[in-house]
């Protein structure tokens, strides 16, 4: 009896330990992560840049630029969190692609400074 029950007791501990496999593969909608791939993503798509903000393009929006090419971005005033940036601060930017009827824009939810 005692080794039916702990064979019960191992059993059940076993069968009720956490999953430590993840999923690590891209999702559908997939990332950018460079200029060029962020201007020609789909509506939505998920986008992470590293570069730099060239030019103020006014009303929020801005030129960023990295090895790949150029694409417009839009910044928050609220998200500069007095930040000084200029065309030679290395920026990552994090938001989405917003394929709007003007063209494609990116969407910025946050951004950060890099350290060089």
């Amino acid at each position: 009896m005692k080794k039916a029950l702990t064979g019960s007791i191992i059993l059940s501990a076993v069968l009720t330990m956490p999953a430590m496999a993840a999923y690590n593969a891209p999702g559908v909608a997939g990332h950018s992560s460079t200029a060029a791939d962020a201007a020609k993503a789909k509506d939505d798509t998920p986008v992470e840049l590293t570069g730099y903000l060239v030019q103020s393009l006014g009303d929020e929006k801005y030129l960023f630029r990295d090895e790949s090419g150029d694409v417009e971005v839009e910044i928050d005033n609220a998200l500069w969190r007095e930040m000084d940036v200029s065309s030679d601060t290395k920026v990552t930017l994090i938001g989405e692609v917003d394929d709007e009827w003007q063209g494609i824009e990116i969407e910025i939810d946050s951004m950060r400074l890099v350290s060089q």
